[in-house]
């Protein structure tokens, strides 16, 4: 009875190696399946906005240009006597999109355009009319930051 009590021991000794060794096997490869699950899954990089889109929407929509104004804006309006900062409640809606060319002959216009930073202006010299805005792209979306209208 010694030698089958013995046998019956070493067997389940044996039988709970061999699973413990199985299940740690199992471990190591769904640890290694959820690793190669995360190496497999592409990060995902915002790509900037759209200039262009942004600009046609920006002009059309004044729910969406008014989010899109970083209030409070630098620059100010001027016309005669009357002067005030751009605040959301003053705030006047602008049609016209950003242009290489402006098709209003008395303007001098120019345009200044990087990856991150545009800058457009409008003038006529000698008159005390300025109109200047900067579009900065900020976390990949574009947002007006400058507003100048002057008009003396």
């Amino acid at each position: 009875m010694k030698i089958s009590t013995i046998l019956s021991v070493l067997a389940l000794a044996f039988i709970s190696l061999n699973c413990n060794r199985v299940k740690e096997e199992q471990n190591l490869n769904s640890e290694v399946a959820v690793k190669n699950d995360s190496l497999a899954k592409p990060i995902k990089k915002e790509l900037p906005e759209n200039f262009d889109e942004f600009n046609k929407k920006f002009h059309s929509d004044s729910i969406f240009q008014v989010s899109r104004v970083d209030f409070p804006i630098e620059g100010k309006h001027v016309s005669g006597f009357d002067q005030h900062e751009w605040t959301r409640k003053n705030w006047e809606f602008q049609v016209i999109p950003v242009a290489d060319k402006t098709e209003i002959e008395e303007y001098q216009h120019s345009l200044t355009k990087t990856d991150t930073l545009i800058t457009e202006r409008f003038w006529i010299p000698d008159s005390g009319f300025e109109v200047e805005r900067k579009f900065k792209l900020i976390n990949n979306k574009w947002f007006l930051i400058y507003y100048n209208d002057i008009n003396l």
